[in-house]
């Protein structure tokens, strides 16, 4: 992991290792508010004339109805102003700086776990295929893969020499329409076409003995079965070496996904527990008093008191 604290650079400059805390300083910032008003209050009514009222005939002492402001009081308008500047610059600092830290605290809540996976340097955990699914079927052509040159060249021999031999002795292949041709003509030796003087007659003469024909059919069919029986021996060794490999790469893939569920749930208690302890270390960090502002510090902790 290359990063355990992750903070937006513009934020940093708040924090250190001494000042106060967040409480603290929103306290302090409510007494210089309250020290704001103060002085805007006195500041608010500012006169440099003195009035008062009086009627005709009257023997009453004159009634003042505003006060001027007095030489001593005059000297006292730059501090106020100051304090004013001063606390407002004093509540900017620590409204911003507890709003970062709101904000960290904010990012730190919402942060995505493959942001948090990218920011660690983490690899994505890979997500094999399961059982079954298309990219993960071993087919045929992985288990032939694996014959070597005579293997490979036997199986392909007998799937050849199936398909030739049955091309002639299946159905209505060649060898075995003439063998029915030669049957029906033992049975039915003449046959006519036509009637009357236009009657034609064919005569059917074998020209090989019955039995001949049917001794080469019955060898082909031997070689056949033969051949097939050989064919089938390794078309099932082919079927148990498929069954064999889908087998154990189902196998290496759900161990793979049992690892990569444990990678994954020992992951996410890390990214739980860097949630919780991020949170805490930003909920205890000290805002720092820039030295500009030291001294409306020193004082408002001294009304504070």
């Amino acid at each position: 992991m290359t990063n355990n604290n992750i903070m937006q650079k513009i934020n940093e400059v708040f924090f250190g290792k001494h000042g106060i805390t967040s409480t603290s300083a929103n306290h302090l910032a409510n007494i210089a508010k309250e020290l704001i008003a103060d002085n805007e209050a006195k500041l608010k009514n500012i006169t440099f004339v003195t009035t008062t009222i009086d009627t005709v005939g009257s023997t009453a002492y004159d009634k003042t109805i505003s006060r001027r402001y007095t030489e001593e009081q005059l000297g006292e308008v730059r501090r106020l102003i100051e304090e004013i500047g001063a606390m407002h610059a004093f509540c900017a600092w620590m409204r911003e700086a507890i709003k970062a830290k709101d904000d960290e605290l904010e990012a730190v809540t919402n942060m995505d776990y493959d942001e948090w996976e990218k920011e660690q340097g983490l690899e994505p955990i890979e997500r094999p295929l399961r059982p079954g699914r298309q990219r993960n079927i071993i087919r045929e052509a992985d288990v032939l893969a694996e014959m070597n040159v005579k293997e490979r060249n036997e199986y392909y021999r007998l799937e050849a020499f199936a398909a030739a031999i049955g091309k002639y002795i299946h159905g209505e292949g060649a060898f075995t329409a003439a063998r029915e041709e030669l049957h029906n003509a033992m049975m039915k030796p003449y046959s006519t076409e036509g009637t009357g003087a236009d009657t034609i007659i064919y005569a059917h003469t074998p020209s090989v003995e019955e039995g001949k024909v049917d001794a080469v059919f019955f060898d082909l069919q031997k070689w056949h079965r033969e051949n097939e029986r050989a064919l089938n021996r390794i078309r099932y060794a082919v079927d148990l070496k498929l069954r064999e490999m889908q087998n154990a790469a189902n196998a290496a893939c759900r161990e793979k996904i049992s690892a990569n569920q444990a990678e994954s749930e020992r992951r996410q208690t890390l990214f739980a527990d860097w949630q919780n302890k991020e949170t805490e270390r930003i909920s205890r960090l000290k805002i720092v008093i820039p030295e500009a502002l030291q001294e409306t510090y020193d004082m408002l902790s001294a009304m504070e008191q």
